[in-house]
């Protein structure tokens, strides 16, 4: 996995370093192991100020992509600390997998149920559920 991480206006400490790996870096590498592809997976986080000269309110900005072959997942997330800001896009982020995780799997099962219902019956039970026998006459209670 290729990962880069870049800063604007802001400068990255090694605590905030180490922070970000934990918080959002981790848990995209460990989905990543149970979900191997033939893909490399680039995982590309920005942090910084959103301006230079206001000091109150949410003037920290974190923002995640990650880009799986075609497939591209992102994150942002605006606040006041860095720290709560790469908390806010890490779960974000676990959201997103999610879903993407999800929808993989819901495709899988629809087809795999379609599959099965008409592999169940032969076709002359098919008949014979709709209202007629395996012999082509109606059946009457």
């Amino acid at each position: 996995m290729k990962i880069t991480i870049r800063q604007k206006d802001l400068e990255i400490t090694p605590s905030l370093q180490e922070y970000i790996e934990k918080k959002v870096v981790q848990p995209v590498q460990k989905f990543l192991k149970r979900n191997a592809s033939t893909d490399v997976p680039v995982l590309d986080i920005e942090v910084g100020r959103t301006t230079k000269h206001h000091h109150k309110g949410n003037v920290f900005h974190a923002s995640a992509t990650l880009t799986l072959g075609r497939r591209v997942i992102r994150a942002d997330a605006t606040d006041a600390d860095i720290h709560t800001a790469c908390d806010q896009i890490e779960k974000e982020l676990k959201r997103e997998i999610d879903t993407f995780k999800s929808k993989a799997s819901a495709v899988q099962k629809r087809a795999s149920r379609a599959i099965k219902e008409q592999v169940r019956y032969t076709k002359a039970a098919r008949m014979k559920r709709k209202g007629v026998n395996a012999g082509g006459t109606l059946t009457f209670s």
